[in-house]
């Protein structure tokens, strides 16, 4: 290597972009410390996601329009996304940013950034799954989008095929072809419209997958210190020293910051004031014994917005929502009836098995940025780099991302423009 490539770098959170980030370097040659506060993998946002790869559906949430429902919303527990007053304060210039990125050009660019980000990282996964033989209760049949409305429906057709330029295909369906392709459907013919289908998708459990590449990235020879409490990031004359932890000091030659909602607070004591909003989502998973009715295809309701993923053979769950809510992980429980409600209108023959008493439930947080695109860069603060910011989609994009920023600490050219995702956008 040469003397401007670090020979050693400490990866700081093992979520799915982290994991994958180790991995990447790890293959590389480059000696890796992974470190974070859990004894596992994904214990904290990658933990029970909505578990779909969708990169042809991966646009920010800040659509056009969006504004007003969060104003409609204020107060309904049923609502898909909901603005906490209290949460206002705190928001300040990042929510001023955030509601600009919801002009139409701004949101096509951003989305655009989005989906080409995670066309790519799909790419990526599916070299690892090969080379690793890796297995994590995937399903690659592709997705689907349900729709109640026919007008609706043409709309959004339109405006998929406009986004996507032909990079991914897309396939409008009538509502016999949607309930062929997944028939846990057929007892809501009435209400359906149709479908948009993307067959290149894919779906999996994401902690697993963590899990999983960070001891394939161990394998290779990376140092794995879970329940570490980081405490500080170590700098000396605006360079990166080394990270401290409540077990000691992880000395390296560079770091990778990629600790989601997180990555703001560890770095502003650096000076450095990341434009991260942590969203809070919900999902609810259940152990299912006769798995004959569960959906095959991973989905979702358009008008509810919430997922519904099968992972293996026994396991549902359903994820969705979004709080803006200041940070907190707490689990609602008017929210979690909110969402199994919308589940149970989906799919009536799943309303027995839909209970929350049958639930695991979970909360977690998802980094947003005001754009919605990740932030993949280095910093003013040298050896110190960022993997952080994805929003809602860090699955869709945790493997591409990984790969672009190893390639950047390496000095290899990026496979993909790498400027969209740097901190000088913001």
């Amino acid at each position: 290597m040469t003397r401007d490539v670090p020979s050693s770098v400490v990866v700081i959170g093992a979520g799915v972009v982290g994991a994958t980030t180790a991995l990447a370097l790890a293959e590389r040659g480059v000696e890796v410390t992974l470190v974070d506060r859990h004894r596992l993998a994904a214990a904290d946002t990658s933990h029970a996601n909505g578990g779909g790869v969708t990169p042809a559906h991966a646009e920010p949430w800040n659509a056009p329009g969006l504004l007003g429902k969060l104003v409609r919303n204020l107060g309904r527990a049923d609502a898909p996304y909901r603005l906490a007053p209290t949460a206002l304060p705190g928001m300040g210039l990042w929510g001023l940013r955030f509601l600009a990125n919801m002009r139409r050009e701004r949101f096509v660019h951003n989305a655009r950034c989005n989906i080409r980000l995670g066309l790519y990282s799909l790419e990526c996964l599916r070299q690892w799954r090969e080379r690793y033989d890796l297995a994590y209760d995937q399903t690659l049949s592709g997705s689907m989008q349900v729709y109640f409305s026919r007008e609706i429906l043409a709309e959004a057709v339109q405006f998929r095929r406009e986004l996507l330029q032909g990079w991914a295909p897309v396939e409008a369906v009538g509502v016999d072809e949607a309930i062929a392709r997944e028939p846990a459907l057929a007892p809501i013919r009435d209400r359906l419209a149709g479908a948009i289908v993307f067959p290149d998708h894919e779906s999996g459990d994401a902690r697993l997958f963590s899990q999983l590449a960070a001891e394939t990235a161990g394998a290779r020879g990376a140092r794995l210190q879970f329940g570490q409490t980081i405490e500080s990031i170590e700098t000396e004359d605006g360079a990166f020293r080394a990270v401290v932890t409540d077990q000691g000091r992880i000395a390296a030659d560079a770091c990778v910051l990629a600790a989601g909602p997180d990555s703001a607070a560890l770095a502003r004591p650096l000076g450095l004031r990341l434009p991260i909003y942590p969203v809070r989502g919900y999902s609810a998973t259940f152990e299912v014994e006769h798995s004959e009715h569960l959906p095959t295809l991973p989905m979702l309701d358009t008008a509810s917005r919430f997922v519904t993923v099968r992972l293996g053979e026994r396991k549902f769950r359903i994820a969705g929502l979004a709080d803006f809510a200041g940070g907190k992980r707490t689990i609602e429980s008017r929210r979690i009836d909110s969402l199994l409600a919308g589940a149970r209108r989906l799919l009536p023959e799943l309303s027995e098995v839909l209970r929350r008493e049958r639930a695991e439930l979970w909360a977690g947080l998802r980094p947003v940025t005001p754009d919605g695109v990740p932030l993949i860069d280095s910093t003013p603060v040298r050896g110190l780099y960022l993997n952080t910011g994805h929003g809602p989609m860090g699955w869709t994009m945790a493997c591409g991302s990984a790969q672009l920023l190893a390639a950047r600490l390496t000095g290899e050219p990026p496979a993909i423009e790498a400027q969209p995702y740097g901190l000088a956008r913001l």
